[in-house]
């Protein structure tokens, strides 16, 4: 299963216990970062992006960040929370977060899109690519309003008329789904029921605006406002994407020549090879080299660096080390800079 998180933090962490910090939410929040407790029962984190705006908010809420988290089974993500030491580390989370809506969803079989000749706003370094993401409530019965001459037709059916519309534009301006989700139920939130989560990206914003503004995705917005009971839609910058083509999630990058991604449980296993420390999380982690540099990390890792003083204490390394991509967002939130 794949929970998926959207958060507001608070402006300063407020701890329960009444204790004095000047920590804000997000560095609050950063405290409670539980890689060692995800790796421990196989999870990962498959996706993480801040909310560049809350572009739709009916009930008004301004989300601020993205995850997603994916779990081998309940069972393993029930055992997680029953650990005293995860229990503990929770009390960060609970000072650093405003609000959460938490669900629980399942990966629909990735949508094969066709490929569009060039594209007219490829990204730039001045416009990125962003992520589109929909949370989705449908209305049973698609609401055309009392003088509309539409067919009956259920929400989900109205928001496919919609999507026929759109996709292709979409396609000729290289944006596509990046993941859609079903909601299976929130497990944390308010009394709201949600149909679908999903995630579409596009390589600038540029892109972004022309599909917006094209006429013809105008023409069928008539049947998205019809097929949708609730939404929020916020455009994010993407900082881990593990959601790969095939719906799998991204893992650990491949060994890298100087041993980095070796699994281990030891530093035993990493002897005799560069990345000779082994980051390990409760008996499973993989070899890394620390006091890493500029151009020490090989392949998809990053050196990581210069970590905030506060969080330097909970991290499972000291000074420096070479980190996969899925840990850069939970270390840059403790200020640590990753090359």
């Amino acid at each position: 299963m794949n929970m998926v998180n959207l958060i507001k933090f608070r402006e300063k962490a407020d701890y329960a216990d009444g204790r004095e910090t000047d920590l804000t939410g997000r560095e609050a929040d950063a405290l409670y970062a539980p890689l060692e407790f995800l790796a421990a029962i196989g999870a990962e984190i498959v996706f993480v992006a801040d909310v560049e705006a809350n572009l739709i908010s009916l009930e008004g809420t301004q989300w601020e960040q993205v995850a997603i988290v994916r779990y081998p089974s309940r069972a393993l993500f029930f055992q997680m929370t029953q650990d005293e030491e995860f229990q503990a580390r929770a009390i960060h989370k609970d000072a650093g977060v405003e609000k959460t809506l938490v669900m629980v969803t399942h990966l629909r079989a990735p949508i094969t899109l066709p490929e569009g000749g060039d594209i007219p706003n490829p990204a730039t370094e001045d416009d990125p690519p962003v992520a589109i993401a929909h949370l989705l409530a449908y209305n049973e019965i698609a609401d055309y309003g009392p003088d509309s001459s539409e067919p009956e037709r259920t929400g989900r059916e109205a928001m496919s008329l919609y999507e026929q519309a759109g996709s292709g534009v979409a396609i000729e301006q290289g944006g596509g789904p990046l993941g859609w989700f079903d909601v299976e139920g929130v497990f944390i939130g308010d009394e709201r029921e949600w149909d679908e989560f999903r995630i579409n990206l596009f390589p600038s914003h540029a892109a972004f605006a022309a599909v917006v503004a094209d006429p013809t995705r105008q023409a069928g917005q008539v049947h998205r406002e019809a097929a949708i009971e609730d939404t929020y839609t916020t455009a994010n910058q993407v900082f881990v994407n593990g959601l790969s083509e095939d719906g799998s999630g991204g893992g650990l990058p491949e060994v890298t020549d100087n041993g980095t991604g070796t699994l281990c449980a030891t530093d035993a296993t990493c002897e005799g090879q560069e990345a000779d420390f082994c980051l390990s999380f409760e008996g499973a982690g993989f070899c890394t080299v620390t006091g890493c540099g500029a151009g020490t990390c090989e392949g998809d890792y990053l050196c990581c660096h210069d970590c905030a003083d506060f969080a330097a204490d909970l991290l499972p390394f000291e000074g420096s080390a070479c980190l996969p991509s899925f840990a850069i967002a939970q270390v840059s939130a403790a200020q640590c800079t990753c090359d």
